[in-house]
């Protein structure tokens, strides 16, 4: 190589250690500057690059990185392999003890022999970029924080849904045992493949029209078998490569659900009650003007009456009729008294025991009329329910099967209750007398509708029967045929969990 030649790279040489913005370095195989450019001249505070040459890290940062950048050179003369964008954390031994970020790269220093004398490299000063590093950092972890934190379920999934990124309700919710969904899609999460393929759809909408979309109520059923309603936002998402996504927020809306269910059942049960009530007040209206013109005429015949014995005769019809009006005050009565009661002690009651009792009260007809009772009653089953009605309930149905029996066959009556679902439900069978539907079923369960020559039938039993069914939010239904029997159904409404609990 010419003199001039040798010029001319040392001329490069200093151009390049003046220019590059980078701290540049030269040390010997025991770690003393050999030359540093201005811009590292500047970082360790010194005039000029000149007062670096014989110092060490040691001369210029604390302990605990000089330490480590020595070993780090001592590694790279061994091994003769360069280490390329190290990130450092250098402390400085100065009185405030400044603490920077920098990129570190070191390459063995050989010399024209191929010899190894030690060590060269350049240092960028990434401080502001750690710190914004570190400050999005800080951010992600808190917005990460939040999002754990709320009960919706927050998931983005790529264009071919795949989850990428969900919150905890949201894996816990896809996956309870593990929370293991980023990578998978709906179907490996278990969701039926028609509705899966419905999400894509929707999602892929979001994708191509770049609107968001809101799905008010949806019912989704968990890989544990629990049933959910949910609304659903989803916007349109772009992931850090660029690639189209769709953003999702689920809200579980399954108490609102509920209550507006329930909410629909109360004024259910309240439209019930008062058409009840309104044909309470219309009997009571047309019976007691029937009783009050009968009376009213009576003693009018009295004040006309020629001789003792017609008065006489009218007093005695007077009298009759005045028993027939207590009668059916009482008989109103008793429907008032079971319509206005309001069953707040709700008590969880075992079905079989509560049966017992009842057939005790009717084993003397039962003997009596010779009937074949069977039942079929779930083991365990309870209910939560008022004692008074369900005791009611069943006396008034058993009794009728009693009292209605076909008189040419034995009396066989069937007894059914089981749970079904979160209800319990009850079916009492007879041979009996039957009833005709075609002609009398709208008024089977009217106030003194009676159907058979019974003298003792005043009609006001499946009356009563059905208002305490119904004002509990259940139903009862029947099945007949004359001469063959009667079935009657009662459903007895949802139950609460605390009973299923007790039921199992």
């Amino acid at each position: 190589m010419s003199i001039t030649e040798m010029n001319n790279h040392a001329l490069l040489f200093k151009r390049l250690m003046e220019n590059t913005p980078g701290s540049v370095f030269f040390k010997d195989l025991n770690g003393r500057f050999i030359a540093i450019n201005k811009t590292c001249a500047t970082k360790f505070g010194l005039d000029s690059p000149e007062e670096a040459i014989g110092k060490t890290d040691f001369d210029f940062f604390a302990i605990e990185h000089a330490q480590i950048a020595m070993e780090d050179e001592q590694k790279v003369i061994a091994t003769q392999q360069p280490i390329v964008n190290k990130e450092e954390r250098e402390v400085f031994n100065n009185t405030d003890r400044t603490v920077k970020w920098a990129s570190t790269s070191k390459y063995p220093l050989l010399d024209d022999d191929g010899t190894i004398i030690g060590v060269y490299g350049i240092t960028q000063d990434i401080t502001e970029k750690k710190l914004q590093f570190e400050e999005v950092e800080r951010l992600r972890r808190q917005v990460e924080s939040i999002l754990n934190s709320v009960p919706n379920l927050i998931f983005i999934k790529d264009e071919f849904g795949k989850y990428v990124l969900a919150n905890e309700a949201a894996k816990n919710y896809f996956d309870p045992e593990n929370g293991d969904i980023i990578g998978k899609t709906d179907v490996d999460l278990g969701v039926p493949k028609d509705r899966a393929e419905k999400y894509l759809e929707t999602e892929a909408e979001v994708i191509a029209s770049q609107k968001q979309a809101f799905y008010p109520e949806e019912k989704t059923i968990r890989r544990d078998g629990v049933e959910r309603w949910h609304q659903t936002t989803k916007l349109p998402f772009t992931l850090a490569n660029g690639r189209p996504a769709v953003l999702s927020v689920t809200t579980d809306v399954s108490k609102r659900i509920q209550y507006e269910v329930d909410l629909i059942e109360s004024l259910n049960v309240i439209s019930k009650q008062n058409e009840r009530l309104s044909n309470y007040a219309h009997i009571v209206s047309h019976n007691l003007r029937n009783h009050a013109g009968g009376i009213s005429m009576l003693v009018s015949l009295i004040q006309i009456a020629e001789t003792e014995e017609e008065k006489n005769e009218s007093i005695e019809m007077l009298e009759c009729a005045s028993e027939r009006l207590n009668e059916t005050i009482a008989d109103l009565n008793e429907i008032i008294d079971n319509q206005s009661k309001v069953e707040t002690d709700l008590k969880i009651l075992d079905f079989q025991q509560v049966l017992n009792g009842v057939k005790e009260v009717l084993a003397t007809e039962i003997k009596s009329k010779n009937v074949s009772l069977k039942e079929d009653i779930e083991a365990g089953l309870f209910i939560k329910y008022s004692p008074a009605y369900l005791d009611s309930i069943l006396l008034n149905l058993c009794s009728n099967a009693i009292k209605y029996h076909h008189p040419d066959r034995t009396p066989e009556i069937f007894i059914k209750a089981w749970r079904e679902n979160d209800k319990v439900k009850l079916q009492i069978s007879d041979n009996g007398q039957g009833i005709d539907l075609n002609k009398h079923g709208k008024n089977i369960f009217g106030m003194y509708k009676t159907f058979h020559d019974n003298h003792n039938a005043k009609g006001i039993g499946l009356y009563i029967t059905k208002n305490q069914v119904e004002s509990l939010g259940g139903t009862i239904k029947v099945e007949s045929e004359p001469h063959k029997g009667s079935t009657f159904t009662v459903d007895f409404g949802k139950q609460h969990r605390d009973t299923m609990l007790v039921s199992s």
